[in-house]
């Protein structure tokens, strides 16, 4: 649990807000700690049954909450295409044991967890990690730079795969976050915050980044964290449309692939609880993903709660399959 002020863009900026606790680059060189399988693992998860988001398609199990999340806030949550891991950012509980935020990942049945190689040491951090079917990790990182005693942003956060020496630049000149490399139709998925705060799904294909249509983004709407499926006909992302308070509830929507760049009316897939405005009490769910085969799921659950002036807030992650 940690406490923080209501920002109406809290789950869409959570990740860049925390980055500036990360620290940056370390002096080992970057290797993959582990290989993604070519089947799925679907042996048994358990964890409490206590989130308040619905996965609206019938056959789904009821989420569970991960075991390896604790006290700290988690983010970025994404289960590689076998299921067997699950990477995602973490923050210590603040106060705590002054451990620095970094990207770690859980082996199934996800009850324990290990730092990520891409994690750094200095005064940068990572987040919103994918891997792709050829096996290069996409992540965001911000780009500061100590010079003189001053820390200034070289550029915005960006995009970068494996030992982040290589950008992936979506020529946006705003940030880019929470990629998607889709290989099948050598598509690299994103979103994009403008200095507004309001985000969009993108799409970089030849060399030109293309900004989603309605139905994908709306104005005046938060839409964020793309993920497709590996034949790129299926994206599910996460959105403030239909909010009723500021940006609350953020909830997970698919849709299909009609043609190039156009997709059909997005459907509600998971959903979160409406504001609960006389008790103060707000959330949502994003950071979504799922195995290769679309048996099982991960993504992230927020929930604040007023504390007089201030507001608390937990991250959470969930994991379903289907019965």
């Amino acid at each position: 649990m940690f406490e923080l002020r209501v920002d109406p863009h809290l789950l869409a900026g959570l990740p860049l807000l925390l980055l500036g606790l990360g620290c940056g680059e370390s002096d080992e060189p970057y290797a993959h700690p582990f290989v993604v399988g070519d089947d799925v693992d679907s042996s048994p998860v358990t964890g409490e049954e206590d989130g308040r988001a619905v996965i609206e398609e019938e056959g789904w199990s009821t989420p569970v909450r991960l075991e390896v999340d604790d006290d700290g806030a988690e983010d970025s949550t994404y289960i590689t295409r076998d299921g067997r891991y699950v990477l995602f950012y973490h923050v210590p509980t603040f106060g705590g044991d002054g451990t620095d935020p970094k990207i770690y990942y859980t082996e199934r049945p996800f009850q324990t967890r290990e730092e990520h190689p891409i994690s750094s040491d200095d005064f940068n951090g990572e987040a919103g990690p994918y891997i792709s079917e050829a096996g290069d990790i996409y992540y965001s990182r911000t780009f500061i730079v100590l010079e003189s005693g001053e820390a200034y942003e070289e550029r915005p956060i960006s995009i970068v795969i494996n030992d982040g020496t290589t950008i992936m630049d979506l020529g946006t000149g705003v940030i880019e976050d929470n990629p998607h490399y889709c290989d099948a139709l050598d598509e690299l998925y994103a979103n994009i915050e403008h200095e507004s705060g309001d985000t969009d799904v993108v799409v970089s294909k030849d060399g030109e980044t293309t900004v989603l249509s309605d139905p994908i983004n709306l104005a005046d709407t938060l839409d964020l964290h793309p993920f497709l499926t590996d034949d790129c006909q299926t994206m599910y992302f996460t959105s403030s449309r239909g909010s009723t308070t500021s940006s609350f509830p953020l909830q997970v929507y698919k849709s299909e692939r009609l043609g190039d760049f156009e997709w059909d009316e997005p459907e509600l897939f998971v959903s979160h609880p409406q504001p609960d405005t006389e008790n103060g009490v707000y959330g949502g769910v994003g950071e979504f993903s799922m195995t290769r085969d679309s048996q099982q799921m991960v993504y992230l659950e927020l929930t604040i709660t007023a504390d007089g002036d201030d507001y608390v807030g937990t991250n959470n992650m969930y994991y379903a399959d289907r019965d």
